[in-house]
């Protein structure tokens, strides 16, 4: 019997399966990497052991470096959680011949449905619609797409999560896509292989929850819906369907659980459909738990992670079909570390400040609670954040309140389109396919904006001035010797590209007196503890969380996340809300807008280039940004080389009018 599990995982996920494991009463050993010494997965875990290196495949993809671990301190089984290794049947052998209990399906299984080319026609095989394709080498794939039709997509055959996915809207672009998607399955999967499938344009992703055991047993737990997509990865999952009327549910359903029991299936899994025009079609099968998995537990009451770890125990289930229940709706939304109005760029940076609220209902997978720096080798999910209420528009308002009072401050997130989302007519009515984010993404953005109202948008900006009076001097009655004797102060802070908001600060005996934009506010009072910033202006009282990186000020108001920076000139800030994804350039010199690995270089020196022209491809958290010139020009200088680690405003590339 299973008794002490190592994670070969990180983040929430790993702190999901200790969670579990220590109901059960079992011990539980964490993997983390030097930069992740502090990660509370690591303390939480009975023991936790540095993975030494830096690439994953050094890390967390090293099977045998973590088979040595198990062994070392004493292990019986290794919970794989997502991505990584779990759906990996070279590890999963290799854990049974080793003596060590892979909590996951049998290696034939994982062989068969993990391998997506070989899960398609398997499916095939037992009558369940799937959309058409090519596989085989570049070449290959290359030579007979055609046959499909353009568009088509990408798919790596190893993994799934959305990595190693490229759409093909014509041919000229299908051979370095493929190149691409090779690179990203490589690096996530440790296997490059990939096919091409047909593209179903508005489509729907519908995905049914399925658990077996080693005795031919197989149930379902209904189904999640996973439309809401950016870059082929989900951020906001439901269950059930609201897509799916009863007789449709019925039938999907059905057809998940008629193809688990044929593959022999055993363990928890999720057989992913795409929904067109009142059709499924069969996308894969994930032979892991998935990200998504808290909606189904709270509807349904089942812990996933325990019936896996009571499977992989060679016991029976105990939970026939008839005793699967739905009730009501949960939904889940993913916050990542990113900026959705820059085509949801990497942000990597620390966590200056983070605080999740007690509320009934609500539940929160958490990777960080703490001030945390985030690494670039690891995605950027910060937190998954579930509610449930009896009906889904409840659900709906339930999690954007929840959103609300969430802060996370210090790095760019995607709180504030996610509160966007969940207040849009599209995402309430269910009008949406799997592309929507993208092909609406600056119209959402500007959506987003739109959230706080206008008697209070400039309630920001003060909250922003009252850190410039603190920083100058927290005591008022000498302030004014602080600033040399200056009575008036100005600012110009821009978002938008836009909207300026232009400032004087005037002290008066009781008060200072704010002008923005012409209009006068009265600040009486300010004080801040434990970053909640209290103000009194106008002799009204509002409150707003505050975090000060050495470069930037951060405020959270009505839960809305701002982010101002400051500049050398005296008394000019910006305030950052929305700006197209494009590197930083000034006097032809163009910076790096993130943290990163130099992927590609995309030009020479002598390469005249036009406003557009991609220079240079950077991965940040295990994702590939293509870096455009804003400019016509030519390249004088390339300051970098391939496999370089850049930083945040680091030079790239010069270039001559």
């Amino acid at each position: 019997m299973i008794a002490k599990i190592l994670i070969a995982n990180r983040g929430e996920i790993a702190r999901r399966i200790i969670r579990t494991a220590k109901k059960l009463g079992l011990q539980t050993v964490g993997l983390y990497t030097a930069d992740e010494k502090d990660a509370l997965w690591a303390t939480e875990a009975d023991y936790s052991v540095l993975l030494e290196g830096n690439p994953l495949s050094e890390t967390y993809l090293n099977a045998k470096k973590v088979i040595d671990i198990a062994i070392k301190t004493g292990c019986n089984a290794i919970h794989p959680g997502y991505g990584f290794l779990s759906e990996n049947s070279q590890f999963a052998r290799m854990c049974a011949e080793n003596g060590l209990v892979f909590i996951g399906p049998n290696t034939e299984a994982i062989e068969l449905m993990g391998n997506k080319q070989l899960a398609r026609e398997f499916s095939r095989k037992q009558g369940v619609p799937l959309p058409l394709s090519i596989e085989g080498t570049i070449d290959e794939i290359a030579s007979n797409t055609h046959h499909l039709g353009f568009p088509v997509i990408i798919k790596a055959s190893a993994g799934g999560g959305g990595k190693g996915m490229q759409t093909v809207h014509n041919p000229d672009e299908l051979e370095n896509k493929l190149v691409v998607a090779q690179r990203e399955a490589k690096a996530w999967f440790g296997k490059e292989a990939v096919f091409v499938e047909q593209y179903f344009e508005n489509a729907r992703h519908i995905e049914v929850q399925i658990l077996a055991d080693n005795f031919g047993n197989v149930i379902h737990l209904f189904e999640r819906e996973c439309t809401l997509q950016r870059n082929y990865q989900k951020i906001m999952e439901e269950a059930p369907s609201p897509t799916l009327n009863e007789h449709q549910r019925k039938e999907i359903c059905e057809a998940a659980v008629k193809l688990a029991k044929a593959a022999n299936y055993s363990n928890a899994g999720t057989i992913e459909f795409l929904w067109s025009q009142g059709q499924f079609y069969f996308l894969e099968m994930n032979t892991r738990i998935q990200v998504e998995h808290p909606v189904t537990e709270i509807i349904t009451g089942i812990d996933l992670v325990e019936q896996q770890i009571l499977i992989s125990n060679n016991l029976p289930l105990v939970i026939e079909q008839k005793d699967v229940k739905r009730n009501g709706c949960a939904i889940e939304a993913r916050i990542y570390a990113e900026n959705p109005a820059q085509d949801f760029k990497p942000s990597a940076g620390k966590i200056g400040f983070i605080s999740f609220p007690k509320q009934q209902n609500a539940r929160f997978e958490n990777a960080y609670e703490q001030p945390t720096q985030l690494s670039n080798n690891f995605d950027g999910l910060v937190s998954k954040v579930i509610v449930y209420q009896t009906e889904r528009n409840q659900a709906i308002s339930a999690l954007k309140n929840v959103l609300s009072e969430t802060v996370v401050l210090g790095v760019e997130t995607n709180k504030n389109f996610l509160i966007g989302l969940l207040s849009h007519p599209d995402i309430i009515q269910n009008t949406i396919h799997t592309k929507y984010l993208n092909q609406h993404l600056d119209a959402l953005n500007d959506f987003t904006l739109q959230i706080i109202p206008q008697n209070l948008k400039y309630l920001p900006v003060i909250g922003y001035l009252t850190t410039f009076l603190e920083q100058q001097n927290p005591t008022p009655l000498t302030i004014w010797h602080q600033w040399n004797g200056l009575s008036m102060v100005s600012y110009k802070q821009v978002y938008d590209h836009h909207s300026h908001f232009h400032c004087m600060i005037q002290k008066d005996i009781h008060s200072w007196n704010l002008t923005i934009d012409g209009i006068l506010f009265q600040l009486f009072e300010f004080t801040t503890i434990n970053n909640l910033l209290r103000v009194v202006i106008n002799a009204v009282e509002y409150k707003m969380f505050v975090y000060r990186s050495p470069d930037s000020v951060w405020i959270q108001f009505m839960g809305i996340t701002y982010k101002f920076r400051s500049q050398h000139r005296r008394g000019e800030a910006i305030i950052e809300r929305s700006m197209e994804f494009q590197a930083l350039i000034k006097d032809f010199e163009l910076k790096s807008p993130i943290h990163g690995k130099v992927l590609r270089l995309l030009v020479a020196q002598g390469e005249k280039v036009e406003p557009g022209t991609n220079i240079i491809t950077i991965e940040s958290m295990k994702t590939e940004n293509h870096i455009a010139s804003p400019v016509s020009g030519t390249v004088d200088k390339i300051w970098v080389e391939t496999d370089l680690n850049v930083k945040e405003n680091q030079l790239l590339v010069s270039f001559i009018n």
